[in-house]
């Protein structure tokens, strides 16, 4: 009785340490977030300067620094298709000092392409808010005879050798987007990947290849041109800044696509440290002045919770990886 008293005894203790720790680390956790944020912060972009992901951290970096009432300072870490700047915020301290402006790649393509590294620094991440989308767009030469995705799916099924269609590079989202239009439409494609917008842009006009598979944003100045046209959008809803193109999901379903930005932190960053954030972000998008910026990028603002941002990068995991696996995408064609 005697050592059943003691080992209940013992037991009681131990929970009750284990509680006061759970309490402690409740109280610091919202200690932190009280006192969050007590000097500048930065916010790692890892693309080079002048590009969508580039102008979107410093139009968000502004709108924090305005709400949280610190500096938000943009760093530019590039290399290794983004790899470079998420492994550096993934072994950050987790404190909130140190943000990733992420897109999906990082999460949801990088894993199944540069294996092992580039998964352990998408697992050392968490979410934090989700803060915009692009759809992306086929675009053709203007003398092309497809005039939208239906027609331009008659024409490769016709075609007695594989139509062409630029992007950005291997493994990118306007890479798998092109092998899913190729499983899904039974048709075939030949993947011509370039290093510059320019170049895809220029031969695209020039009849060097029959499609280029883009931004909005990328495309629009060819297009008011009068060089190339847009035949459709991987979208399931209306692309609201130009409604007039049509939904490739309306000819062949589940040819959706979105180009995703996000922001990121360090796992283990204290959940209130978290929440700030993201009702800072909140803030942000709802901000005339950010939208309208956003707007110019072809960027829709998204925002939500942080539980909305998990699942989809969940979502956007599972529909990336099935296409590199079905198309058996490398990163050395």
């Amino acid at each position: 009785m005697k050592l059943n008293s003691a080992k209940f005894a013992i037991g009681t203790l131990m929970r009750g340490a284990a509680l006061a720790a759970w309490a402690c680390g409740i109280v610091s956790g919202a200690a932190a977030a009280d006192a969050y944020p007590a000097r500048p912060i930065t916010l790692v972009v890892p693309f080079a300067g002048g590009g969508s992901a580039d102008i979107l951290g410093r139009v968000l970096a502004n709108s924090l620094t305005e709400t949280l009432k610190q500096p938000v300072v943009v760093d530019n870490r590039t290399g290794a298709g983004g790899l470079v700047g998420t492994s550096l915020v993934a072994k950050a301290p987790a404190d909130g000092y140190t943000l990733l402006l992420a897109t999906d790649s990082l999460y949801a393509i990088n894993p199944a392409l540069y294996g092992k590294k580039a998964e352990d620094a998408v697992a050392a991440l968490a979410p934090v808010a989700h803060l915009a989308e692009a759809p992306l767009v086929i675009a053709v030469n203007s003398a092309s005879p497809a005039n939208d995705f239906a027609g331009l799916l008659k024409q490769a099924k016709a075609s007695s050798a594989p139509l062409s269609f630029g992007t950005p590079g291997v493994g990118t989202d306007h890479h798998l987007l092109g092998e899913l239009i190729a499983k899904s439409g039974q048709v075939r494609l030949n993947h011509v990947p370039y290093r510059g917008a320019g170049a895809a842009l220029g031969d695209l006009a020039g009849g060097q290849i029959d499609m280029l598979i883009t931004l909005v944003s990328t495309a629009q100045p060819m297009v008011a041109a009068g060089k190339i046209k847009l035949v459709g959008v991987a979208s399931t809803k209306v692309y609201e800044a130009q409604p007039q193109i049509p939904r490739m999901g309306q000819t062949l379903p589940g040819t959706d696509m979105l180009v995703s930005y996000s922001l990121m932190a360090p796992k283990s960053t204290p959940a209130p440290i978290v929440a700030r954030l993201n009702e800072a972000v909140g803030i942000a998008l709802r901000n005339p002045s950010v939208g309208s910026k956003l707007a110019e990028l072809g960027l829709t603002p998204t925002g939500g919770t942080v539980t909305d941002f998990a699942k989809r990068m969940q979502a956007e995991r599972q529909q990336r990886e099935g296409i590199i696996r079905d198309a058996d995408v490398k990163l050395v064609e």
